[in-house]
């Protein structure tokens, strides 16, 4: 217990640390796609008479509702993009159309509201603390059908409300997959998230929705410190070496129909209370739940085998005491009363075949 609590304590102290052929209207098929792109379009790469030959220099000529579409020929973009302004960042083809960070920064940098940025790989950020694939720092952004692998930051950072994430792939990052930070109300969806150190990481952010997430290779699945009143339903959490999900001093958020299976511990919540966790499938963990210091709802949930009497949750409630003296630890109990028959058909409505 008190390994544990150092990594997590560690973890939250790193936290803390850390060319023109313009168009009034234009139709383009991407990857079978139809997109409709209105406004003008600013055309990077490819043979067109007047592109341009990086993605910075038609970002600073495109106004607010323009689109800066990139052709994958003269892929990859050897790049770190700064956007101050609301636009349309189209790749042309995800696995084809790469960006390569070169500075000691976060790739693509966001300070404007109201960008969509889609189809495109997003590789090799800088290793500052609290670098990321994608910094996003303003409001109302979408970021739909990328793929993130940056190997020494987080694949996506987070530092503002009411974004969409939706299914891109975020795949071997140092770091978090995706890191909420201070913002509130975002929407988190049918991601795929692989081999990060932690999947979906949370500090002091509230009211966010996260589902139908595909979350894997994992020291900790979900990571929330300080978080109130988020949705975390339908999502997918295999093989974290820790935790599916950790709570710490994170009150009154809802886990449902979540399927946590082949790890540590399914979910761990320290200091965590009136959380409601129901209809979860709990499956092939070591440990499939623990709690210290707090109390929470256990509805319906599917505990790795069929029940017909109510589920036991083992917890504590931990005394600290001066040195050198040990701290006391008590031993109590939460109960799942209406334990599940049979495993719940996790939804995927949000579409991992991203």
């Amino acid at each position: 217990m008190k390994i544990k609590r150092g990594l997590a304590v560690s973890i939250t102290i790193l936290f803390f640390c850390l060319a023109t052929v313009p168009s009034s209207q234009a139709l383009y098929n991407i990857e079978s796609k139809k997109i409709i792109l209105k406004g003008n379009i600013l055309y990077v790469g490819g043979t067109g008479e007047g592109n341009y030959s990086t993605i910075q220099s038609a970002i600073d000529d495109a106004f607010d509702g323009d689109t800066v579409f990139v052709f994958d020929d003269n892929s990859p973009y050897d790049e770190n993009l700064y956007i101050n302004n609301s636009i349309n960042l189209i790749g042309e083809n995800r696995d084809t159309t790469k960006v390569f960070g070169v500075e000691n920064w976060s790739i693509i940098l966001i300070t404007a509201e109201n960008v969509k940025i889609s189809g495109f790989s997003i590789i090799n950020s800088g290793n500052m603390v609290l670098t990321a694939g994608i910094d996003i720092r303003s409001n109302h952004i979408l970021i739909e059908n990328n793929y993130i692998s940056t190997s020494r930051s987080s694949g996506i950072n987070i530092w503002s409300s009411s974004n969409t994430i939706k299914n891109n792939i975020i795949d071997s990052n140092l770091m978090c997959g995706i890191f909420l930070l201070y913002g509130n109300s975002n929407v988190l969806e049918g991601n795929v998230l692989s081999n990060n150190s932690i999947g979906i990481g949370a500090m002091n952010t509230n009211d966010n929705t996260i589902n139908y997430n595909e979350i894997s290779g994992t020291v900790y699945g979900l990571y929330f410190n300080g978080s109130i009143n988020n949705n975390i339903s339908s999502n997918i959490i295999i093989g974290a070496f820790l935790n599916g999900i950790l709570f710490y001093n994170s009150n009154s958020n809802t886990i449902e129909g979540n399927e946590i299976k082949n790890s540590n511990c399914g979910i761990e919540l320290q200091s965590s209370r009136r959380n409601t966790i129901q209809q979860n499938n709990f499956l092939r963990n070591n440990r499939n739940a623990y709690f210290e210091n707090c109390r929470n709802k256990w509805r319906n949930n599917y505990w790795n085998r069929p029940r017909l009497l109510p589920k036991i949750v083992k917890g504590a409630i931990g005394i600290p005491m001066p040195w050198p003296l040990q701290d006391i630890v008590i031993r109590i109990v939460n109960f799942d009363l209406r334990p599940a028959l049979k495993p719940y058909d996790i939804s995927k409505q949000g579409s991992y075949e991203t």
